[in-house]
């Protein structure tokens, strides 16, 4: 079977701009083809506008889009893989930058945009029960004739059911697009997809060039997180950790110290208060049995030792719960993205 003949002798004009295709993917290492069917010319400025400086976006007719990688595909075969992509209306996307970077950029770029009669629906359409504000008249005529079940309530139409109202690959009708445009639907994105890509020798079809790399840095984070958090109730010490290890480890020991009686150069003030905390506590209830066993001024004194021990245990209390609280901020800090690095 012979190949599809194209237009080998162009005018000039098209001969000028069938060397600059050309000229220019042989510049490129990252060729994409898009579609710019339904595209309106000032969002396709706009997104020119976007991309400058890293991608060049060049529309040509399919003929010598066609020709221009036929001709380059003389110094790479490969390219002769994207002249199955070219149909309808197209154009060239080409960039030596991160391929994925350059789609994932211009899915974000897309913004609604109503349905037109005539259109191809790239997608399902979709319409969720809800109440139209319209009176009674021939619209309720209107959208059964498109799938949508309604009644009347409360003097306004009102749409029952969720209902699919075209299929991918539908062609819009006139009813349709009337409807979505009175119910305030823009059910397609405006915009600039990669079709296809070709680079070094291979094809990277769109579903393959959208990455969700947000979401791949909240899975990071988190299990940096999960991993980091782990660590520290295991207490196995890393780079990160090990100030955290520490200081918990201090916190503890200092704890265990003072609960045990263990006198240090730390611990010896928290000792001694405790120590005289639970003697004046002893003297109270003796003289709650018989108050002449101890002379006043040991009451006295019990009164206001036991005030200036209280205000000391509060003070204590008080600096562990600080020295806990910057614990946690620490951890908080040392658990980011940062310690991923170093």
């Amino acid at each position: 079977m012979s190949k599809v003949a194209y237009v080998r002798e162009p005018c000039a004009a098209n001969k000028k701009q069938l060397e600059d295709l050309v000229s220019l993917l042989g510049q490129y290492t990252n060729i994409g083809i898009t579609k710019v069917e339904n595209i309106a010319s000032k969002t396709i400025q706009r997104i020119r506008f976007d991309i400058r400086g890293e991608t060049v976006l060049r529309i040509a007719k399919n003929t010598l889009m066609k020709l221009a990688i036929e001709e380059a595909a003389k110094k790479d075969k490969g390219l002769n893989k994207l002249l199955n992509y070219i149909t309808g209306s197209c154009a060239f996307i080409l960039t030596n930058g991160n391929p994925f970077k350059i789609a994932n950029f211009l899915e974000k770029k897309k913004i609604p945009t109503a349905a037109k009669e005539g259109q191809i629906a790239p997608k399902e359409i979709f319409v969720t029960a809800r109440d139209t504000g319209f009176a009674p008249g021939p619209v309720i005529g209107e959208l059964q004739s498109i799938g949508l079940k309604t009644r009347i309530e409360g003097g306004t139409v009102k749409i029952i059911e969720d209902s699919i109202v075209c299929q991918s690959g539908e062609k819009i009708s006139k009813t349709l697009a009337n409807v979505l445009g009175r119910l305030g639907i823009e059910p397609f994105d405006a915009g600039l997809s990669v079709d296809v890509l070709y680079t070094k020798g291979e094809l990277i079809l769109h579903d393959e060039l959208i990455i969700d790399f947000d979401g791949i840095m909240s899975n990071l984070i988190k299990a940096h997180q999960e991993a980091f958090n782990l660590s520290i109730e295991a207490a196995i010490p890393s780079k990160e950790n090990l100030p955290i290890l520490l200081s918990r480890t201090r916190r503890h020991a200092l704890s265990l110290a003072i609960e045990t009686s263990f006198i240090t150069p730390e611990t010896a003030g928290n000792i001694l208060a405790k120590s005289q905390l639970e003697a004046m506590l002893l003297a109270k209830a003796i003289t709650t049995r018989d108050p002449s066993i101890l002379p006043p001024e040991l009451l006295a004194a019990y009164e206001s030792t036991t005030t200036t021990t209280q205000t000391t245990t509060t003070t204590t209390t008080a600096e562990t719960t600080t020295s806990e609280s910057k614990e946690e901020e620490d951890e908080d800090e040392d658990s980011g993205m940062s310690s991923l690095f170093g």
